[in-house]
């Protein structure tokens, strides 16, 4: 499906668009199903469809003026009318709103990452709390956890579990926090979003349980990487304690471009 130079783009870059399409290609990530791939001019393009929504995701990967992508992403925009656009080069959002899109929303990520050599467990975990891998008798404690933010993340519980590798906090029978792979592939994985049950923050649970699931990682592969947005201050400095350092931001945008009557 991808040419190896492509392939070897999206390993070189390893940003988030990167990531998510590795998961894809390698059948490991979980949150989106990989429609389509192209490749024009040395740049890649992936169309991808949400899992639990109706919503599209393009993916683009590019080095230099990235024309080549995009003519791709226009493409596709003018085929769905609305979709979130992820890319570490910012002028690729710059220019499709020159080629008549509107963005609605605009979020930047840190993506950083840790290995083996340079990862630093955290020490101070509080007492009250174990940690275990989530297994399929896990799904509704699981599922009662993500519930607290909305109920689209209840809906990944199954797959959290069934279709990743899930790490839970608990404080005995009670989950009270979940790290999760969201794609992974030969030498790294990819940690997605922590939840940490809101009775829980500022108890030392989420730095214990990122501590926990990077630790877990690095057991089984080189090198770990996560993304947090930039604004999060919280995170951020909670995983530089672990040692994660960024390599670079990527831009996650919901661009609309009126379809032809």
């Amino acid at each position: 499906m991808l040419s190896e130079d492509g392939a070897r783009l999206l390993r070189d870059t390893m940003d988030m668009p990167s990531i998510f399409l590795l998961g894809s290609l390698e059948g490991t990530q979980w949150l989106s199903s990989l429609e389509e791939v192209r490749e024009v001019d040395g740049d890649v393009v992936g169309l991808q469809r949400s899992n639990y929504s109706e919503d599209y995701f393009i993916d683009v990967v590019c080095r230099g003026p990235c024309s080549g992508a995009l003519g791709a992403a226009l493409d596709y925009l003018r085929s769905y009318g609305r979709a979130w656009v992820s890319t570490s080069n910012f002028g690729v959002i710059q220019e499709l709103v020159r080629g008549g899109a509107r963005v609605e929303g605009l979020t930047a990520f840190h993506v950083m990452e840790v290995d083996r050599a340079s990862f630093r467990r955290f020490e101070g975990r509080p007492d009250f709390i174990q940690f275990s891998t989530l297994d399929e008798h896990h799904i509704e404690d699981l599922r009662d956890l993500l519930s607290k933010w909305d109920e689209s993340r209840a809906q990944w519980a199954d797959d959290m579990i069934m279709r990743s590798t899930a790490f839970g906090a608990w404080d005995g029978e009670r989950l009270v926090g979940v790290a999760a792979t969201y794609a992974m592939a030969e030498g790294w994985w990819y940690l997605g979003s922590l939840f940490v049950d809101p009775e829980y923050r500022s108890r030392k649970v989420g730095i214990s349980l990122s501590s926990v699931a990077t630790e877990e990682a690095l057991a089984r592969v080189e090198r770990v990487y996560i993304t947090v947005e930039v604004d999060n201050i919280t995170s951020l400095a909670i995983n530089s304690l672990l040692n994660y350092r960024s390599r670079g931001i990527s831009y996650l945008a919901l661009v609309s471009l009126a379809q032809s009557p």
